[in-house]
């Protein structure tokens, strides 16, 4: 008779899993908070959001701070919990009072938008900087945002820069994008500039929207992308471009999608591709681009005048040349 095939001996990760539910089960709140954390990501289980958040609310019932926080971003994402933006707030405010910068980030933006609270910019920013004051990138990006449009602190372009550093030194990939776009429009430096002060401002520009582009930063990857078509701070290089280009398209950013269509139809940084170039102007127009409406619109004519229809249903080249039309008010 054949043998039975001999167990597989248990990975370390099966250890590992098999102690952290021992600890579950003793309701060891540290353990619990870890547990529902791998449901919640699918980390050496299979994701289950339900049961992330049945976990996460053990925890937090216990006092556990970061499950408090985790519990509130289950009702505030509806994943696991029916959407209850109160229920986050109140989640978040707990954990807010005990320090916990990313329950005072998480609580300052529901005032910043009005969700499960009055909106108040003023209470917002104030807990945007207890979590920046402790090293949070995002509550530093966040205090950044504030100033150029003034909402909760006095308007000043020139007080942004100063916090998207700080996140941007942390590898915050939208703080690089914001603050090579406050080097870019010279809102960083003084207006009075010398062309050292011009080289020094497109250089920093640049190296800033890599670092972010590099992270997959999609506007980063966009912005830079602009800079190599022009050859302005880089090599002009096509090709590098229309890559960047496909990458933050990927993304579904819409002047991306838009920019990459035009690649392909005509031919920059690689092969002319006209099918593409629909596809990526199809993507741009649903979204709402007028200029990719346009585009899409003359690009279905133009081949369905020389007998290569693409595929589109009837009558979309009029379509889309009707709402172009509407949002130029030509």
């Amino acid at each position: 008779l054949p043998m039975a095939p001999t167990p597989a001996a248990p990975t370390r990760m099966d250890i590992e899993m098999a102690e952290l539910r021992r600890q579950v089960d003793r309701g060891d709140a540290e353990a619990q908070t870890n547990l529902a954390s791998c449901y919640a990501k699918g980390d050496g289980v299979e994701q289950d959001y339900f049961e992330a958040a049945r976990l996460f609310r053990i925890s937090a019932e216990q006092g556990h701070v970061g499950a408090q926080v985790s519990h509130g971003m289950c009702f505030r994402d509806g994943k696991g919990e029916p959407q209850n933006h109160a229920a986050a707030v109140r989640l978040f405010r707990w954990a807010a009072k005990k320090g916990h910068a990313r329950a005072q980030v998480n609580l300052g933006v529901c005032f910043d938008r009005g969700l499960g609270v009055p909106q108040d910019h003023d209470e917002a920013v104030r807990l945007y900087r207890l979590a920046a004051e402790q090293g949070l990138a995002l509550a530093q990006f966040n205090v950044g945002l504030c100033f150029p449009c003034g909402r909760g602190v006095k308007q000043d372009d020139t007080e942004a820069a100063p916090w998207w550093r700080l996140a941007a030194n942390q590898g915050y990939a939208d703080a690089q994008c914001y603050l090579g776009e406050s080097y870019l429009e010279g809102k960083e430096l003084s207006q009075d500039m010398s062309e050292a002060t011009r080289w020094f401002r497109m250089s920093e520009a640049v190296r800033w929207f890599r670092l972010a582009a590099d992270q997959g930063q999609a506007v980063a990857q966009s912005k830079l992308a602009l800079l190599h078509t022009a050859g302005i701070g880089v090599p002009r290089d096509p090709f590098e471009a229309a890559h960047l280009f496909r990458l933050a398209a990927e993304q579904n950013f819409v002047l991306a999608q838009l920019n990459y269509g035009v690649c392909c139809e005509h031919g920059r940084g690689g092969p002319q591709d006209i099918c593409e170039a629909a596809r990526y102007y199809h993507l741009a127009a649903e979204q709402g681009s007028a200029r990719a409406q346009l585009y899409l619109g003359r690009l279905l004519l133009q081949e369905a005048a020389v007998g290569r229809a693409l595929p589109a249903a009837p009558g979309e080249a009029a379509r889309f040349l009707a709402q172009a039309a509407q949002q130029t008010g030509d």
